[in-house]
């Protein structure tokens, strides 16, 4: 899966107007490694998908619900609600059938470029204008097929799929691989297409 018909990647500019200079920055430095880092995710949560099903939950930023009401992560799969990571987990240890995903095409953009706080990233500077390719938010746009049932001759569905990808809070910045993901999921949303 490694492999990927297209990038659309964020490149835009406007003609005669110059760009705020931290979005400029942001961009130069982060721009391969946000792109990278979506391809390894993406290529890592569809196997798990398949065949790891019980490191499903692993893909997700811990519950936490606000003073509003408002619970993370938000995860919406063909229209069903999920409210934690681990019943989501449940859905493809206990429902679903075998799947075989095949990721035709994703989008990636910087959502936010400092949506976790200086002071939450481990090993960071903790300024606010550093380690902003660590601290960023990035949307995913995925569309593709999912065999299910058999590998080679399942019925086929496309899907599309959107994820909102944030800083794993838990990952050290600097040190050896560790089995602790860098990105995890925010929100969710799962759709067969007809």
């Amino acid at each position: 899966m490694a492999k990927y018909d297209q990038h659309m990647l964020t490149t835009a500019s406007i003609e005669g107007t110059e760009p705020p200079s931290v979005l400029v920055e942001l961009h130069r430095r982060a721009e391969t490694k946000y792109i990278s880092a979506t391809e390894n995710f993406l290529d890592n949560y569809y196997v798990a998908l398949q065949g790891s099903r019980h490191t499903i939950a692993s893909y997700f930023c811990p519950f936490e619900r606000f003073a509003d009401g408002k619970e993370l992560p938000g995860m919406v799969w063909n229209g069903n609600v999920f409210r934690t990571p681990e019943e989501y987990q449940a859905l493809y240890e206990d429902r679903m059938p075998f799947t075989h995903y095949e990721v035709q095409s994703f989008d990636c953009h910087v959502l936010n470029p400092t949506a976790m706080a200086p002071d939450k990233l481990k090993g960071g500077s903790g300024e606010q204008d550093k380690d902003i390719e660590k601290r960023m938010s990035i949307v995913v746009l995925v569309s593709g097929t999912v065999r299910l049932d058999e590998p080679k001759t399942g019925p086929l569905k496309q899907f599309s799929e959107t994820f909102v990808l944030v800083p794993n809070p838990e990952k050290t910045a600097n040190g050896p691989k560790s089995v602790v993901k860098a990105w995890v999921i925010q929100n969710m949303n799962f759709r067969f297409v007809v």
